[in-house]
């Protein structure tokens, strides 16, 4: 996601595509996708409504855990 969307190249964050679903069809014609930078070089992706709802929900935790920066976690 992050190599086609300019901003997502610029700028540091959490960028999500919601994707498109299909009503008629029941089905995704673009998957979900989110990406997430830090400063630091943190980097988590995931591809899917399912995975992508589990980034969102937990990437601040996640990110204040592993992320090797100065005060552990500020993005």
């Amino acid at each position: 996601m992050s190599s086609g969307w300019p901003p997502a190249l610029a700028f540091f964050g959490l960028h999500v595509d919601c994707g498109r679903w299909h009503p008629d069809r029941q089905k995704w014609l673009r998957l979900p996708v989110a990406a997430f930078t830090c400063r630091h070089g943190c980097e988590y992706t995931a591809v899917g409504a399912a995975d992508v709802a589990h980034l969102t929900q937990t990437i601040d935790a996640t990110h204040a855990r592993t992320c090797p920066g100065p005060s552990g976690g500020t993005a």
